[in-house]
């Protein structure tokens, strides 16, 4: 019966060596308590086994904590397939394993019978096994239903065995003695070779299902991060579409709003160009007068005049040129290009061509901007915000019509942004219209398209700056355009 006892550790041992084994790759705690349970288990046979090798009380004491060990310890691993065992189970069953071995110690020391503590070994187990049935049903509920149908059906193998012996030593068929060869020990041995099989294969099964379930998991997981990369890829692609599209659609309403409020300039143009156009005319009829009454040279007494007749054509064709030039610049139509400028030059330029609607409504303009100041942005688009700005600021002190009309723009650095301001006198904006300012195709002007404040705003966001307003009805408005700083230094 001894050599039983040793084969049985034997069949531990290569059951829980190969499940160790063979689940290595996993590198799960579970398996390693498991399998180190299971080891101490087979230890503990080998224990139970070496009678008139080792002391007696050294068998009871050591043989029967590393069967309690290996045991709890499977059955904590079983537990652990679907989270952490309740913290209740764990003080419960920690307290039964303890009060069962300090009852067995206290039975052997104190000098009781060999077979009372070997009934109390069989009742023991036979009751404590009755956790594999519960671990396996409750397993079956999410795992594979083959695994967890094993430890089920194991546990009632170990149950019914153990309860057949402990009913065979209460009614005094049973033997007492561990290494006698009687017919309850043999179905004792039977059984735990049966269960041992089916708990084993049962925790491979249900350990290996639930890693694959793992492995679907993170493959849907991964494959779903894939299909939303690939969205985010295709939206970020129409995203860039559309911001193209945005600033395109600006670019052309930048010009469309220009062209739109030229009705009311082209009349001072007209009068700027024909000044110097008709003074052109006279001074080169004069030249030919001159010339026609001459045959060869002029006499000397008349080049001083002939001389400022010519500086006077030049003059006058350099400022038509230059009123050509900044009307080109002003209606060119943007490319998107950044390039650094000066915050004085661009108001001076805007502010020439409105000077003469200015001259006409009495309108009396004042800077204060600092040569020093400078912003990065496109040119034209920011031409389009000066003068939509300016334009507003006329058109409110032509519609109120004040004593002293005054327009005022100046600016300043401040914390890395510059701030420009656009001050008027005029009759304000009313507090009912003053959240649709922004708006875009809102207007209170009969001739106005709802464009310009809209676009004006969209056209300093997208440099990165805020546009805002205040606003006092009767008394005038100050629209605030808030720019970040060039980072570079201009060239003089």
């Amino acid at each position: 019966m001894q050599t039983v006892f040793w084969m049985d550790a034997f069949l531990y041992l290569m059951l829980y060596a190969a499940i160790w084994y063979g689940l290595a790759r996993y590198r799960s705690p579970k398996v390693v308590l498991w399998s180190v349970s299971g080891i101490a288990s087979a230890v503990g046979l080998c224990v139970l086994g070496s009678r008139g090798w080792i002391s007696y009380s050294l068998i009871v004491v050591l043989g029967q904590f590393l069967m309690a060990a290996g045991n709890w310890g499977r059955q904590i691993a079983l537990r652990s397939l679907d989270g952490p065992p309740s913290r209740r189970w764990m003080v419960w069953s920690g307290f039964a394993n303890v009060a069962y071995l300090s009852l067995s110690y206290g039975l052997h020391f104190s000098g009781a019978p060999e077979s009372t503590i070997v009934l109390l070994f069989y009742a023991y187990y036979s009751v404590n096994c009755a956790d594999y049935c519960w671990s396996g049903r409750r397993v079956g509920q999410t795992h594979d239903a083959i695994g967890a149908n094993a430890v089920y059906w194991a546990g009632w193998v170990l149950v019914s065995t153990l309860g057949l012996k402990t009913l065979a030593l209460l009614t005094g068929w049973g033997a007492t003695d561990l290494y006698e060869v009687t017919w309850d020990n043999f179905v004792v041995f039977i059984g735990q070779f049966v269960a041992l099989i089916m708990l084993n294969v049962g925790f491979m099964q249900i350990y290996i299902e639930k890693h694959h379930r793992a492995k679907i998991e993170v493959e849907k997981k991964l494959a779903s991060e894939q299909e939303r990369a690939v969205m985010a890829q295709q939206h970020s692609q129409t995203l860039g579409v559309l911001l193209l599209e945005r600033d395109e659609i600006i670019r052309q309403l930048t010009l469309s709003n220009k062209s739109a409020g030229m009705g009311a300039l082209v009349a001072s143009f007209a009068h700027e160009l024909n000044q110097p156009l008709t003074a052109i005319l006279l001074h080169a009829e004069l030249l030919q007068s001159k010339l026609a009454r001459v045959p060869n040279e002029p006499p000397v007494s008349d080049l001083p005049m002939m001389r400022s007749v010519a500086d006077c054509i030049v003059s006058d064709t350099q400022r038509s040129a230059s009123i050509i030039r900044k009307l080109r610049n002003l209606f060119r139509l943007s490319k998107g290009e950044k390039v650094d400028m000066r915050v004085d030059q661009l108001v001076r330029e805007v502010a020439d061509l409105l000077q003469p609607q200015m001259q006409a409504s009495g309108i009396l303009m004042n800077t204060d901007l600092s040569s020093e100041l400078r912003f990065h942005g496109d040119a034209t688009q920011l031409q389009q915000v000066v003068l939509n700005l300016l334009s507003n600021a006329m058109d409110a002190l032509i519609e109120k019509r004040p004593r002293y009309p005054q327009l005022k723009v100046w600016g300043y650095e401040q914390k890395g942004f510059l701030e420009l301001h656009v001050d008027d006198n005029g009759k304000g904006i009313p507090v009912e219209l003053q959240d649709e300012v922004f708006s875009l195709f809102k207007t209170s002007k009969s001739q106005g398209m709802g464009v310009g404040l809209w676009l004006s705003r969209s056209i300093v966001e997208s440099h990165g700056g805020q546009l805002s307003f205040k606003s006092e009805p009767g008394r005038g408005t100050v629209f605030t355009m808030r720019l970040p700083c060039s980072p570079v230094p201009l060239a003089s």
